[in-house]
């Protein structure tokens, strides 16, 4: 076990630093109050979606006469995370609500998020479980409940039947039907060598916590129970030859592969299957959705799903403006409503909602399935329902997660095995924290 404290910023200190700041800000009115209908106030929002956002912050000013949302545009996901360093550093302009575009322990340990508890706990029934999770450091609320767009599988039915196969129900299973169907060359599942995704949302799935908050110290863990169980059935996938490696950044020769017929199962998500239909031809109405396998043995059914909630910043004198406009976008009928698409009139899956089975009927292609759009939106909406939404990233993602990209592929080019990819990366995530003063402790 290794422990190291270098007399900077530790967990327990960037949490009180938070607190202390959002009283400095102003915090707010208490949970149980509005602000007073006759001194409305008036906040930023920041979001890089040039067609949605603005109507929805339209349909929210004219709800009610308290608050007035100003929505402020920006270039890009890159360009909101400049811009807003440059706002925390200058403390000039902040605004009151950002999208997640970073780990909301990243936010946290920067001091940038404030402790917005008692203005998410009076609404906290109104969204998931998965919503709730993905906001919660320890038992506050630092960021704005966001839904994950949970998984399901879908698989190529007829290449399946072909082969005498069923869709697996479990992770053991689908490594028992690949190797049913390697002798006609068919691949099971697809890992790129670029993206390790896999292996987080295996290991989110199975239980797995690579880092856990302790005291003021983060606790990290890549060797756990449940991470050595999902990389289990990877490893026995790749050794096996039972997955292909097409990459994501040749689009049209990964989609020209999923059409092939040679790929039996495709992990996704709701927010894929247009552009699947759009450029799929030959295998259009070969597909099934089905529910993502589970691991033998498991409890309860639990989907993989993360999601980077928004945050309130520090420096935001109206936290309770910020949420009153959050909830309304995110479960207000209204405001889901208004996320209408302008040209296409869709909405999309309002993923923080408890039970989002009236909406994802709507999301369903008509020519991608050999299934109902309500047979497919079932499998949405249970997955939806069973997403776990809560996977700490640590204090520095930023620094180990292309780390894990390099030893992943070098894992799927068969130069490692996964369980020294975890070590080295488990290594590479110490020496970093070690570097920037941050406390923490390597599990035994």
């Amino acid at each position: 076990m290794r422990s190291v404290q270098r007399g900077t910023l530790t967990l327990t200190a960037g949490l009180a630093a938070v607190a202390l700041l959002a009283g400095c800000a102003g915090g707010g009115a208490p949970a149980d109050t509005k602000p007073d209908a006759s001194e409305p106030v008036t906040i930023d929002v920041w979001g890089w979606d040039a067609e949605v956002t603005q109507q929805v912050v339209d349909a929210f000013n004219e709800s009610q006469d308290d608050i007035t949302v100003n929505y402020v545009l920006q270039a890009s996901n890159v360009a909101t995370q400049t811009n807003f360093r440059n706002v925390m550093e200058s403390k000039q302009g902040v605004p009151c609500l950002v999208p997640g575009f970073t780990p909301l322990s990243t936010s946290l340990v920067n001091g940038w998020a404030q402790d917005i508890t008692e203005y998410v706990e009076p609404v906290a029934d109104r969204y998931s479980p998965g919503a709730l999770a993905s906001a919660k450091m320890g038992d506050k609320y630092y960021g704005v409940p966001a839904g994950p767009s949970a998984q399901f599988m879908m698989v190529n039915s007829k290449t399946l039947a072909d082969n005498g196969a069923e869709a697996p129900a479990t992770w053991e299973e689908l490594v028992e039907t690949g190797k049913t169907l390697a002798p006609s060359g068919v691949k099971i599942i697809n890992f790129a060598g670029e993206d390790p995704s896999s292996l987080i949302n295996l290991s989110q799935q199975a239980g797995a916590q690579w880092f856990k908050i302790d005291g003021d110290s983060w606790t990290v863990n890549l060797h756990d129970k449940s991470t050595l169980k999902a990389a289990g059935i990877i490893q026995e996938i790749v050794d096996n030859d039972l997955n292909s490696t097409q990459t994501y950044q040749d689009r049209p020769a990964l989609y020209s592969y999923f059409d092939s017929g040679q790929l039996a199962a495709l992990p996704t998500q709701w927010w894929s299957l247009t552009g699947l239909q759009t450029n799929l031809v030959n295998s259009l109405g070969q597909w099934d959705a089905v529910p993502l396998p589970q691991f033998e043995g498991a409890k309860e059914r639990v989907t993989s799903g993360l999601a980077n909630p928004g945050i309130v910043p520090v420096g935001c004198e109206h936290p309770e403006a910020a949420v009153a406009y959050a909830t309304f976008a995110a479960v207000d009928p209204d405001g889901i409503a208004a996320s209408k698409h302008p040209e296409t009139g869709a909405i999309g899956v309002p993923t923080a909602l408890k039970d989002v089975s009236d909406y994802t009927e709507a999301v369903v292609p008509d020519k991608l399935f050999d299934q109902s759009p309500a047979e497919v939106g079932t499998v949405i909406a249970d997955a939806q329902a069973e997403t776990i939404g809560k996977f700490e990233q640590g204090p520095n993602y930023d620094a180990w997660f292309p780390e894990l990209q390099d030893q992943w592929g070098k894992f799927i080019a068969k130069q490692i095995t996964l369980e020294e990819v975890l070590a080295n990366v488990e290594a590479y995530i110490a020496s970093d924290l070690e570097s920037k003063g941050i406390d923490y402790t390597v599990a035994d």
